[in-house]
């Protein structure tokens, strides 16, 4: 072969070699796009089904608290006689205005026949129809007259194409069957009920029951051809015929969670595919395209400086906090280290703030977490007004932020702190909006109050504490008091946990009584601690600290399950024992099993919910208005009444208690202690007790220890009274003598009655 056949081969087969390269990098191209691609079908699958889970719990607690509030009417029905038609009237009414998917509600003699029957004014076909095939479960309603189970029928389909299911539960078991409630209600409606809208608006949702469609209704045509992601099937009546419930994402929820990712590796895979495959082709053409090697090298240099610049892009999203643009907590931890090695040598003191927004939490909940990041975004400018070039400022998290400030004197750093709080005065102007913030600031000096970033820290974090306790909108320094009473409360969380699993937490018991005749009409429980080491724990501080650690949730229950023990007790013993008013915590109201679980722990103890006043603080009903109102609502419909506990030292407006099913309010024992001599507690209570009465509220004074307080609560017609005038906190066991013997506060009815 020539020297110029030679040559002219060279590029052909430098061609070859970069087309070979070319299909090699697109095909690793395309099964990376292809692994994007199934990775996010995953995850949007794995999601469809985590969201497919919660909805299947929803709709079994939905079945649940159906099948429990038919259980409860058939049990007040079996109470109260199948001859008291008002009362069925006024509970079936009461029912379905609550549940307005029911379609028709009726009670059966023990021989299937209809006694009494509600239909719904919505409904389109007789009801009668619908009991009708009661017959065709005759054995299985038989059995159930003798255990007390409930049956399920077959679904039927109703005039409008909507499938209706009828629960049948009897009333009264064996020799004292009495017949069977039948409830029907639609499943359309239902499903849409019980499903929540956040999960609605998300997902796709059909059900077939037996191979029809009974949700939607009708069913949309693009149905029929939509690839469902994830489902689950619910058996009612245990025929093997589940409910069957698939879902899928809906098109704007695709496309909010599709990643552009995928498409970009693909464009871009193929770009860098092909750019490797023309350098390759330059590259063995070296010796004859010098310069096309030349532009090679230059946009490979290029290709480093915009990698170098990714490089420092990814080192300020690890660094620096994408919303204010202020260095995160770990950015701030580096700078600060590098502040105190700077610092060793310059003259002036160092100090650290920790400063943090009150009451943000409440901005987020009431005005949204939008606005709440754009006032986040604006403290850093208000910050800036007082502040130095040199001082630092960062983000450490949420709405708290580190300041450090390095200045000749403590009194200046304090100052500093001032006309930072005052800084916040002026208010914030957001989207038309005007609101006004305060903060609260805790301070650690270097290198008194620690000689690590971390120590400063965890002690600035520690004086914001005293500040925010000591009513907020001010700073606080700490000192060594402070990291001592942390102390105390660390060890003290550990200790109640300890007593919790050891026993040594115990309930008693303090009397209410009614101010008319001085009866007893109920109890309220109190919780009390006798330390392993042989002192009482006073309460306030064990539910302070218990509050701050997160353990309040454990106490809460233990204190409502050893409640409703005491209750069960009692009850054997009288035929209408008094209420029993238990206190709950803000974190037991804020679980979203918290009613559910009380209602469990009643069907145990065979408690009637009526017996229960649950006593709430008003902080409690204020931290998150539409949240808690729903919780007290779904409560007050089980039957309990909602007490607010130590009325008059919180918000004390009896304007948003009318917006909440309130039954009782207690008057704080600070306005009984002087009310016989003390007038503007007079006027108080008295106002308290007009307004309370005018909203239909009872009210309770706590605290009483005198005659002359009671005679006086008389004239203001308050309701009821507790306090060391009738009884101090006693055990379940002296509760059960006053239950069944005589009380022992008969002289002081005999005294006030004089």
């Amino acid at each position: 072969m020539s020297a110029s056949e030679r040559a002219s081969g060279t590029p052909q087969a430098a061609l070859l070699l970069a087309f070979l390269i070319l299909i090699a990098a697109l095909a690793a191209n395309y099964l990376f796009y292809r692994s994007l691609v199934d990775d996010q079908d995953a995850t949007l699958e794995r999601h469809v089904r985590q969201l497919a889970e919660y909805v299947h719990a929803d709709m079994l607690d939905g079945v649940n608290e159906q099948i429990l509030a038919h259980q409860r009417m058939a049990a007040r029905f079996d109470y109260h006689g199948l001859e008291d038609w008002s009362g069925w009237q006024r509970e079936v009414s009461l029912f379905k205005s609550h549940h307005a998917f029911y379609h028709a509600i009726g009670v059966l003699d023990p021989e299937l026949e209809i006694i009494w029957i509600e239909q719904s004014d919505a409904a389109t076909s007789d009801a009668r129809l619908i009991f009708a095939p009661a017959r065709y479960h005759a054995g299985a309603l038989r059995e159930a007259s003798q255990t007390g189970e409930f049956v399920i029928a077959r679904p039927v389909l109703i005039p409008g194409g909507r499938f209706t299911l009828t629960f049948y539960h009897p009333i009264g078991v064996g020799v004292a069957h009495r017949g069977f409630l039948a409830a029907t209600f639609s499943v359309p409606d239902a499903v849409e009920r019980m499903i929540s809208d956040m999960f609605r608006d998300e997902l796709k949702l059909r059900v077939r029951s037996r191979g029809e469609i009974v949700f939607p209704y009708p069913e949309p045509d693009e149905f029929n051809t939509y690839q469902w992601q994830a489902g689950f099937a619910i058996d009612l009546d245990g025929d093997g015929d589940a409910m069957e419930f698939e879902f899928g994402l809906s098109e704007s929820s695709r496309q909010q969670y599709a990643s552009a990712l995928p498409r970009v590796a693909i464009i871009g895979g193929s770009a860098v595919s092909l750019l490797l495959a023309i350098v390759t082709f330059l590259a063995l053409n070296a010796g004859r395209h010098a310069n096309v090697l030349a532009r090679s090298n230059n946009r490979l240099e290029q290709e480093i400086r915009e990698r170098e610049l990714a490089e420092q892009e990814m080192e300020l999203l690890v660094t620096h906090d994408t919303l204010t643009g202020l260095p995160n907590r770990t950015g701030s931890t580096r700078y600060l280290e590098r502040i105190l090695a700077d610092s060793e040598g310059e003259k002036g003191q160092l100090a650290l703030m920790f400063f943090d927004l009150d009451q943000f939490k409440d901005i987020n909940d009431s005005l949204g977490h939008q606005l709440g990041d754009q006032l986040l975004c604006e403290i850093p400018r208000r910050l800036a007004t007082v502040l130095k070039d040199r001082d630092f400022v960062g983000r450490h998290g949420g709405d708290e932020f580190l300041i450090a400030a390095i200045r000749p004197l403590r009194e200046d750093i304090e100052q500093l702190a001032i006309n930072i709080l005052r800084s916040l005065d002026h208010g914030f102007a957001i989207d038309d909006n005007r609101f006004f913030v305060s903060a609260s600031i805790g301070i650690a000096y270097y290198s008194e109050s620690g000689e690590t970033v971390a120590d400063l820290i965890q002690n600035a974090d520690t004086a914001l504490f005293k500040a925010k306790n000591a009513g907020r909108n001010q700073f606080a320094v700490f000192t060594r008091e402070m990291f001592s009473q942390a102390q105390h409360r660390l060890n003290l969380s550990r200790d109640i946990r300890h007593a919790l699993d050891a026993g040594q937490f115990r309930v008693v018991y303090q009397p209410i009584v009614s101010v008319k005749d001085l009866s007893l009409v109920g109890l309220e429980a109190l919780l009390r601690w006798q330390h392993e080491k042989g002192y009482q724990v006073p309460p306030q501080e064990f539910i302070r600290v218990a509050e701050e650690t997160g353990v309040i949730g454990r106490l809460g229950e233990f204190a409502l399950e050893r409640a409703l023990s005491d209750l069960a007790e009692w009850k054997k013993s009288v035929k209408q024992p008094p209420g029993l008013a238990v206190n709950v915590s803000g974190a037991q109201v804020r679980e979203g099993d918290f009613a559910e679980k009380l209602s469990m722990l009643l069907h145990r103890y065979r408690i009637q919910p009526e017996l229960i006043h649950l006593e709430i603080t008003e902080e409690v009903l204020i931290e998150n208005l539409m949240r808690n109102r729903r919780m007290l609502e779904k409560l007050n419909d089980i039957g309990m009444r909602i007490v607010v506990d130590d009325f008059g030292v919180g918000y004390s407006s009896l304007a948003y208690l009318k917006n909440f099913p309130i039954s009782v309010v207690k008057i704080d024992r600070g306005f009984i202690q002087d009310l016989a001599d003390d007038h503007e507690d007079q006027a108080i209570t008295r106002t308290i007790c007009s307004l309370a009465g005018d909203l239909g509220m009872q009210t309770v004074a706590e605290g009483v220890e005198r005659l002359d307080q009671l005679e006086l609560l008389r004239q203001f017609k308050c309701d009821f009274a507790q306090g060391f005038l009738f009884s101090r906190p006693v055990e379940a066991e002296a509760i059960s003598t006053m239950l069944t013997g005589e009380l022992p506060w008969r002289n002081v009815a005999t005294e006030a009655h004089q």
